[in-house]
């Protein structure tokens, strides 16, 4: 036996999959920066660290963006804010390696998971949307919805081809090896 016999094909992935995949990892590793941002910030002091960071930004950029950015920095860094985003950034971090790293490993409940963690934040995104609209937003959550119809697609085909499976072996009769031919 041969290397590549013992070798397991490569399981083909969808595009569409693979786009979700690489999504849901990336946002893992900018949300953990972010937690780790925010756990130096706590570490700094939260107030000193968010001047610190105020200043590091007008310093390297200019625009009235970046003084807004700068001023929102001061102004929401406190403790308790700090401490908040840092927990909410590794847990989310946490759960969106989980999914893309489940839905990389073909497990069959990781689309469910990426649905239902997904689609239970969509009323709120949409109401952000509406009260207060701004590109991110709507991108964020086009991204979204696209993730979960795609998702649910997904698993709608795979469920109605292992029914039609399952259909044919109970209407197919077994084979009788037992019979000799003429």
């Amino acid at each position: 036996m041969t290397l590549a016999a013992s070798v397991p094909a490569p399981r083909k992935v969808p595009v569409g999959l693979e786009a979700i995949i690489l999504y849901k990892l990336i946002k893992a590793v900018l949300e953990a920066l972010l937690g780790i941002l925010a756990v130096w910030l706590l570490a700094r002091g939260a107030e000193a660290g968010a001047a610190t960071l105020a200043e590091v930004l007008l310093e390297h950029f200019a625009g009235g963006w970046a003084l807004e950015v700068a001023t929102v920095i001061v102004v929401i860094a406190t403790s308790g804010h700090v401490k908040f985003v840092a927990f909410a950034a590794f847990a989310d971090a946490a759960l969106s390696a989980v999914e893309g790293l489940a839905l990389r490993a073909g497990r069959w409940w990781a689309p469910w998971l990426v649905v239902i963690a997904t689609g239970a934040l969509l009323p709120w995104e949409i109401w952000e949307v509406v009260r207060h609209p701004r590109w991110g937003r709507v991108v964020i959550l086009l991204i979204n919805v696209a993730v979960v119809a795609y998702l649910l697609r997904t698993v709608a085909r795979e469920h109605r081809a292992q029914k039609l499976a399952r259909t044919v072996r109970v209407l197919t009769p077994p084979v009788d090896s037992q019979v000799e031919g003429p």
